[in-house]
């Protein structure tokens, strides 16, 4: 009891928003996947990923994962239209990358810019030791405005407990659509702590709010738990 104080205590004052030991498992197939989860809420204008970016960047990357999803008639071009009308996780909020623009700087451009020069993964490995630094060695507590994965937070837990299930070192494609799954099968955020519930409002969540990749699914005639049952029998 006191370790998971002690642990928490160490997150906060360190800025450490809990995905850095998911991102060690992760496959390069599984960071692709991140990748393209990005590119997909950035081309919505949205700067945060949640579980319908993972969803899209699973379809993205292919896979069985893909596969299940394609033979329930969900391919790439069929989520988007679906995920854009029902809309994302998050509802309108302030962008933080807003600030960043009044002064001039395009928190986009300048990703692409270090993506180009040093890779995607050394900007993503850059930016989670950024947000562990204590706030007096510049560390930022809270999502950053380069890189929020706060969102997808449980569904990644949900991938990586099912990869250990498994006996599998690496998190791969399909346990992270299992993950998103597992997470959408809340519909109302229950399983939330009050301190995520709190650093999520200021990112525009709504409690009671259906999981969009829920609203997905089912609109298909999909069962998010046999489905899940299917990647992860």
């Amino acid at each position: 009891m006191m370790a998971n104080w002690l642990r928490r205590g160490l997150r906060r004052a360190t800025g450490d928003d809990g995905t850095g030991e998911y991102w060690a498992r992760f496959t390069p197939e599984s960071r692709q996947v991140i990748r393209h989860a990005f590119a997909e809420a950035r081309e919505l204008g949205q700067h945060c990923i949640g579980d319908e970016h993972v969803l899209l960047g699973v379809l993205r990357v292919g896979g069985r994962g893909a596969t299940l999803l394609e033979g329930h008639g969900v391919d790439l071009a069929t989520a988007r239209d679906e995920l854009g009308r029902i809309g994302p996780t998050l509802g309108e909020a302030t962008d933080p990358a807003d600030a960043l623009r009044g002064v001039g700087v395009d928190v986009e451009e300048v990703r692409r810019r270090l993506e180009s020069s040093f890779g995607p993964d050394a900007v993503s490995a850059a930016e989670r030791r950024v947000r562990r630094r204590p706030r007096w060695r510049g560390g930022h507590p809270r999502p950053s405005a380069l890189c929020v994965h706060l969102v997808a937070k449980r569904a990644f837990a949900f991938a990586a407990d099912v990869a250990t299930r498994h006996g599998e070192a690496g998190i791969n494609p399909e346990h992270l659509l299992y993950g998103v799954l597992r997470d959408a099968m809340d519909p109302v955020g229950t399983q939330l702590s009050r301190r995520s519930r709190r650093a999520l409002a200021s990112l525009g969540f709504v409690p009671g709010r259906p999981n969009p990749v829920r609203l997905a699914l089912q609109s298909h005639g999909i069962d998010l738990t046999r489905l899940a049952a299917q990647i992860a029998p």
